[in-house]
């Protein structure tokens, strides 16, 4: 599911609009938590940024942002909406991004395309991009599997994944988008860097 060619040929070919995670604002879950928790500044990765919206409503509310995602026409439509975000082509199993580091990851729909055989890989890889203290935010299928799409992730796996560099805060069932079909349903997790 996380084949590159994938990625870029369905954004190379399809209007983001029509791809079933496209959502106009910000996701709604993301933005109740930054309100709960008063979180107005810092650095933010939004990773597999896709069409670049979540990264735009971010750096709206006043972060710095850095958009990556793995496909290039994914990245070439980002651009097209925002220039004062940096976007940019980037795998995070073979991350780029060496040197930096952020206060805060959002992750709307990454992490549920990795085998379990490859989670290990983009951890080590979170864990080096986010500072100490500093927050994952990710949102991930749940629930039964459909005939096609992102893997289904258990409250289990993500604490089986992420309990000995994260504390995990929150994990909150919801909904992937607005319209609440049971395709959509998915866990909310905010975890702290330990």
């Amino acid at each position: 599911m996380n084949n590159s060619n994938y990625w870029e040929t369905l954004y190379k070919n399809q209007d983001v609009k029509t791809m079933p995670w496209y959502l106009e604002e910000l996701d709604p879950d993301l933005e109740q938590e930054l309100k709960q928790r008063d979180i107005t500044k810092g650095t933010f990765l939004d990773l597999c940024t896709g069409p670049g919206i979540q990264a735009v409503k971010l750096r709206n509310l006043g972060f710095t942002v850095i958009g990556t995602d793995i496909a290039a026409s994914a990245i070439y439509k980002a651009r097209m909406l925002s220039g004062t975000i940096e976007f940019m082509q980037d795998d995070i199993l073979n991350s780029k991004l060496n040197n930096k580091q952020f206060d805060y990851i959002f992750d709307r729909g990454c992490f549920h395309t990795f085998l379990a055989a490859k989670r290990k890989n983009y951890l080590k890889e979170i864990v080096k991009k986010i500072n100490k203290d500093g927050l994952l935010f990710l949102k991930c299928f749940t629930g039964k599997k459909q005939s096609q799409g992102p893997y289904r992730i258990s409250k289990k796996e993500i604490e089986n994944t992420f309990n000995k560099d994260f504390y995990i805060e929150k994990i909150k069932d919801t909904f992937f988008l607005k319209n609440k079909e049971p395709f959509s349903q998915a866990l909310f997790v905010v975890m702290r860097k330990r």
